[in-house]
């Protein structure tokens, strides 16, 4: 009888874990490349000025280069950290869950945004034939190796 129960709730567990990476939706056109990545192995607290910067123990920066393809996209997803983005070349919009895009054009006071949080977002380049590129510098607790974590679209017509 034991064995009888714990079937069925063995395979339900196993299709509610495996539902988050069926329905995630994968990036296209995008081409992150790592070129730097260092640990800082003390906590930090700096105010200085209009920044504020604060660590609650060791991190690592990470720092890419980014090509987002005319019409790529880097699917739904959020960060286990902060995020710092600077448009060097074109320009990307940034969905929030809400299915609000905001426009970062290189050259301009946009070109710069940071993505944190829990919240799904999405970054495209919408442009049919120009490509994008970013610096990107991602602060992630120490040891992360996922940069980025899938998630399901919010019900957005973006993808």
């Amino acid at each position: 009888m034991r064995k009888a129960i714990r079937s069925p709730i063995l395979a339900l567990a196993l299709v509610i874990a495996l539902t988050g990476s069926a329905v995630a939706t994968a990036s296209s056109g995008f081409h992150p490349t790592i070129v730097s990545r260092a640990t800082l192995s003390t906590s930090v607290h700096y105010n200085t000025g209009a920044v504020k910067f604060q660590t609650k123990g060791p991190v690592d920066f990470v720092t890419a280069t980014l090509t987002i393809d005319p019409s790529g996209s880097s699917g739904w997803h959020h960060h286990p950290g902060v995020v710092l983005v600077s448009v060097t070349s074109g320009s990307i919009v940034e969905y929030d869950s809400s299915c609000v895009g905001t426009v970062h054009t290189a050259g301009t006071p946009s070109a710069a945004f940071t993505e944190s949080g829990n919240e799904p977002g999405l970054v495209r380049n919408e442009s049919t034939t120009t490509p994008e590129t970013a610096y990107v510098t991602y602060l992630v607790p120490a040891g992360t190796t996922a940069l980025r974590i899938d998630d399901a679209n919010p019900g957005c017509p973006q993808n």
